[in-house]
C-alpha cells in the first residue's frame, strides 16, 4: 500500500553464493600451468632414475634389433648392387628404430602398472588392506596444484584451481584409514562435504543471479543499494516453497524500492505472507497482508494479521466445518482483535496498525471431474487471481475507479465486516495467485507484465525464481511486492 511519490527505487541485486563456496585468502600461484613432479617421484611414463635397468634393456634389444637390420640390409645390397645396399641400410635403419621404440613403450607400460598405486611395487592391492609403504610414483593429493592435468578426474574445472590456504589457517580433520595411500585429501574442519557429481565454486568468482524483469520502463534509480532503517525490521526479502497434496505452492515477498533506498526514511517491508495446512492436510490455507505506508506500524499488523488468519480457518477446518461454510466474517474479526490487542499492548493507537489482507483455503485433493471448490476471502486492495488457459482472471479485491482509485475506505482493525468472500472452482493446469496491489496492480494495468507472468507462471517456478519476478524494475512503482502462487496438477498428468 505505497502512496510514495515519484523517484524511488531499489537498488543492486545481490549475488546468490553457491552454497559450498568458502571465502579463502589467495595463496601463491603455482610456477607454471603444466604437469609438476610429484614430490619424491616421477610422472607416469618417466622413467629415468628410478628405472635405468627397465631402459636399458629396452635400449639394447632396440640397437642390437637396429644393427641386425642394417647387417641384413647391407648383405642383400651387395648382392643387389650399390643402389640395392644404399636402399637396404635405409630401410634396415628405419625398421631397427621402430622395433626398438615399440619394445621401449611396451617395457614402460608394463613399469607403470607396477608402480601405480594398487600396483605390485605399491604394496597389497584394493581389498587387501592397507599399503606398507607408498611409491615413490605415487599421484599429488586429489586437486592439488601440482597434480597432473588430466591425469586425474578432478571436480574442479583447469582455470578455477587455487593453491590451498595456508597450513596455520584451520585445523585438518583426519580422512578414513588409507586415505593417504589413495591420494585423498584431508578436509578443513567444519567444512560441509561436497556431494557427488557437485562441482565446488572457485573462492572470489562473481556468481551474481540474473536481472528481474523491466516491465514497461525501467527505472532510473534501479542501482542505488538499499538502505536499512533506524530500527530492527523483518528481512527485505522472504520466499517458501511446498508441496501439500497434489498442490504446488510458492510464495515469496520483497521489500519495495520506495521503502529502502532513502537514507532516512528507510522503513521494513510491510507485507506479509503466512501458509499453513489443517490438521489431516486436506486443505492448503494462504493468507497475504499489506500494511498501510502512511501507517507507523503497519509491518507488524500485517504480520500478526497473517498468523490470525491462517490459524482461524485450521481451526474450523480442524472442527469438521465443511469449506462452503468457513465463516468468513468472524474469521477476519479475530484477526482484527488480534491487530487491536497486538498495538494496545504496545501503547501504539489503532490508526497506526492499518493493514489490508486476503485468505484462501484450497483443497489438497481435487474431485473425480478434477476441479476443486477453492474459498477465498479479503478486504481492501489485496487481490487474488486464477491463471487460465489465455489470461488471468481477478477473483477479488478490484480498486475503485475515479478520482478516488488509490484511497481505501475497509481495511483491519476498523472495518472487519467489509470483508468479501467468494467460492471459486479451479480446474486442472491451473493456477491460484494471492498478491499485495505491488504485483496485482502490474497485472491489472500492464499488459506486458499480464502476459509476461502468465507466460513465466505456466507451470512452478522455484522459490527464488518467483522472488527474482516480483522484483520486477518499472518506473514509478515502488510498493512492497508479495505473491502466493498454488498451482493445480496438469491436465495431462505430464510434470509440472
Amino acid at each position: 500500500m505505497n502512496q510514495d511519490p515519484p523517484g524511488h527505487d531499489y537498488g543492486h541485486e545481490q549475488g546468490y553464493a553457491y552454497p559450498y563456496d568458502r571465502a579463502r585468502p589467495p595463496g601463491p600461484k603455482p610456477a607454471r600451468r603444466g604437469p609438476s613432479r610429484p614430490p619424491g617421484g616421477q610422472l607416469p611414463g618417466d622413467h629415468r632414475g628410478t628405472s635405468v635397468g627397465h631402459w636399458r634393456s629396452a635400449g639394447v634389444i632396440g640397437w642390437s634389433t637396429v644393427l641386425l637390420a642394417l647387417l641384413v640390409g647391407i648383405l642383400g645390397g651387395i648382392m643387389a648392387g650399390p643402389y640395392g645396399a644404399t636402399a637396404g641400410m635405409v630401410v634396415g635403419a628405419i625398421a631397427g628404430f621402430l622395433a626398438g621404440e615399440v619394445i621401449m613403450a611396451v617395457t614402460s607400460r608394463k613399469q607403470d602398472e607396477q608402480t601405480m598405486p594398487g600396483g605390485a611395487a605399491d604394496g597389497p592391492r584394493q581389498g587387501a588392506g592397507p599399503a606398507t609403504a607408498s611409491s615413490p610414483h605415487a599421484p599429488a593429493p586429489r586437486n592439488s596444484p601440482s597434480a597432473p592435468v588430466g591425469w586425474h578426474d578432478t571436480i574442479i574445472p583447469a582455470g578455477w584451481r587455487t593453491a590451498p590456504p595456508p597450513a596455520d589457517e584451520r585445523p585438518l580433520t583426519a580422512g578414513p584409514p588409507g586415505a593417504e595411500g589413495r591420494g585423498v585429501t584431508p578436509r578443513p574442519a567444519g567444512e560441509p562435504a561436497i556431494p557427488a557429481g557437485r562441482k565446488r565454486v572457485p573462492s572470489g568468482a562473481a556468481w551474481h543471479c540474473p536481472p528481474p524483469p523491466v516491465m514497461y520502463q525501467p527505472s532510473r534509480l534501479a542501482e542505488l543499494p538499499w538502505r536499512l532503517p533506524r530500527q530492527p525490521a523483518p528481512p527485505g526479502m522472504a520466499a517458501d516453497s511446498a508441496r501439500v497434496g497434489d498442490l504446488e505452492v510458492r510464495a515469496a515477498s520483497v521489500v519495495g524500492p520506495g521503502h529502502r533506498i532513502d537514507e532516512s526514511g528507510a522503513g521494513p517491508r510491510q507485507d506479509s505472507y503466512r501458509i499453513g495446512r489443517d490438521a489431516a492436510a486436506r486443505h492448503l490455507v494462504v493468507a497475504v497482508a499489506d500494511g498501510m505506508s502512511d501507517s507507523g506500524h503497519s509491518d507488524a499488523a500485517a504480520a500478526v494479521a497473517t498468523l490470525s488468519l491462517v490459524n482461524s480457518l485450521r481451526r474450523q477446518l480442524d472442527e469438521g466445518v465443511p469449506l462452503i461454510h468457513l465463516d468468513h466474517g468472524s474469521v477476519f474479526l479475530e484477526a482484527a482483535q488480534h491487530v487491536h490487542a497486538h498495538a494496545k499492548q504496545r501503547q501504539w493507537s489503532a490508526d497506526s496498525v492499518r493493514t489490508v489482507a486476503v485468505a484462501a483455503v484450497v483443497p489438497t485433493g481435487a474431485a473425480p471431474n478434477g476441479d476443486r471448490d477453492v474459498w477465498i476471502a479479503g478486504i481492501g486492495d489485496t487481490s487474488a487471481w486464477a491463471r487460465g488457459p489465455h489470461r488471468w482472471t481477478q477473483l477479488l479485491g478490484e480498486k475503485e475507479q475515479g478520482p478516488d482509485a488509490g484511497r481505501l475506505r475497509t481495511y483491519l482493525p476498523h472495518t472487519p465486516e467489509a470483508v468479501e468472500r467468494r467460492h471459486v472452482s479451479l480446474g486442472l493446469g491451473q493456477a491460484l495467485v494471492l498478491t499485495t496491489d505491488g504485483v496485482g496492480d502490474v497485472l491489472a494495468d500492464l499488459p506486458q507484465a499480464h502476459d509476461w507472468f502468465h507466460h513465466h507462471w505456466a507451470v512452478p517456478v522455484t522459490a527464488l525464481d518467483l522472488l527474482l519476478h516480483i522484483s520486477y524494475d518499472s518506473h514509478q512503482r515502488n510498493d512492497d511486492r508479495t505473491a502466493v502462487v498454488v498451482w493445480t496438477p496438469s491436465a495431462d498428468g505430464g510434470p509440472r
